[in-house]
């Protein structure tokens, strides 16, 4: 990975256990490890997942060493059968094992503490590689390792997420810090309403853009989030690096751009109604409450949120909202009339601004030609009027009331900003 013309060192991590490739757990670690050694401003070129195989560990440390900078190890450090990360660390170092008192001083306050003696198959830990740096855990009984191969430096720290990250922390991310005289940053641009192709399709050649930055594409079915990172030699570089790239963006994906890097949509809804004095209300069928649920997630919504109703049934929409009856029998509970009905119906009972409806099938049943699963009609209504528009999402029925949730709360957003007309 080139990050803005720049070459970064290139560290390379190791994942280890048989319970990591079978999935019975998932791997976390390299997804933290991955993210945190990209902050302090190296490249992380191979995340590698394998077994408890001696032989296979072995052989990928050995790769790693000879072709990265910094190789990061996880798992295999315990004290059962199958923990053998560091009789692998032995015959790839070519060392023996001597006895750490402070690691064995450690394991007897740790026990002493919870009452009990350190079991024979822990006191193993306070055996480590006589080449090797320790790490000491105060978090849990296995120590982490710091390890040399010519330029190359090893970390091996044990699989348990908590205790790696504090080691992590304590030893392996001041050391990368001290070694690194460049300056890793990175910003997160929030998009939703287009399809990944269709994303990449409005932005166009982006070449000039790769010049200054280096650009991740994060699609989901709620939306595609943008990773910008630029490796520089100052902040003040830095930022201005990630500035020029996002104004790039924001010209071309404005209408779809909600926020950036911690920012979701309906915090930015809530800072739009603050800064208009206006309240907003909702009336949900499909998505079962779970518009009313991501706006209430924000702390301070009671400021703009009034009220809403799940009006799943027909007869919730016509008792609770004055749908007419005859609406719905023409129509159906699935269609843009009823939708505007159910946006203006919420507004009259609440006394609010504004009003979003959604009513669609969600599936897998419910279905025909004319309205399939997926079918999906969102309305908001404020002084101005009712703008209401059709959806076909694909997804299963989870996914399905995800993507009205967000296409709802989008829409809402372009109201406030001015940029849907009734």
């Amino acid at each position: 990975m080139i990050f803005g013309g720049s070459k970064a060192p290139c560290a390379e991590l190791v994942v280890i256990g048989d319970e990591v490739i079978s999935g019975l757990i998932l791997d976390r670690n390299s997804q933290f490890l991955g993210e945190r050694i990209h902050e302090l401003g190296i490249e992380v070129s191979r995340i590698t997942t394998v077994g408890d195989s001696s032989s296979v560990i072995e052989d990928c440390i050995k790769l790693a060493l000879q072709r990265s900078d910094w190789v990061v190890l996880t798992g295999g450090l315990g004290a059962t059968h199958d923990d053998i990360t560091k009789a692998a660390l032995l015959k790839v170092f070519e060392c023996g094992l001597k006895n750490d008192s402070k690691v064995a001083e450690m394991l007897e306050e740790m026990f002493r503490v919870r009452g009990r003696e350190v079991p024979a198959s822990v006191k193993t830990q306070c055996e480590v590689p006589e080449k090797a740096e320790i790490l000491y855990n105060e978090k849990g009984t296995a120590p982490g390792f710091k390890m040399h191969r010519g330029k190359c430096i090893l970390f091996s720290l044990p699989g348990v997420p908590r205790e790696m990250q504090y080691l992590f922390e304590k030893y392996v991310a001041p050391e990368m810090a001290s070694n690194n005289n460049k300056v890793f940053l990175h910003r997160l641009i929030k998009t939703t309403g287009l399809s990944e192709a269709s994303l990449w399709e409005k932005v166009g050649p982006i070449e000039a853009l790769q010049e200054k930055a280096t650009i991740a594409s994060l699609p989901s079915h709620l939306g595609v989030r943008i990773r910008i990172s630029v490796l520089a030699e100052s902040k003040q570089e830095g930022e201005s690096r990630l500035d020029d790239a996002q104004s790039f963006l924001t010209k071309r994906l404005s209408h779809y751009i909600f926020g950036t890097d911690e920012e979701v949509l309906e915090e930015k809804i809530g800072d739009l109604l603050r800064e208009k004095s206006l309240t907003l209300a909702t009336a949900e069928s499909c998505t079962g409450g779970l518009i009313g649920h991501r706006l209430t997630q924000v702390s301070g919504s009671s400021d703009y949120y009034k009220e809403g109703f799940v009006v799943y049934s027909n007869e919730a929409k016509t008792n609770r909202l004055g749908v007419k009856p005859a609406l719905i029998e023409e129509f159906g509970a699935v269609s843009e009339q009823v939708a505007q009905a159910m946006a203006q119906g919420v507004c009259q009972m609440t006394g609010a601004d504004i009003g979003v409806s959604v009513t669609g099938i969600a599936g897998p049943s419910g279905g025909s030609d004319l309205k399939p699963v997926g079918l999906t009609y969102i309305a908001v209504h404020d002084r101005f009027g009712t703008y209401c528009r059709e959806f076909v999402f694909t997804h299963d029925r989870v996914g399905n009331k995800e993507r009205s949730a967000q296409a709802a709360l989008n829409l809402v957003r372009l109201r406030l900003q001015g940029e849907l007309k009734a």
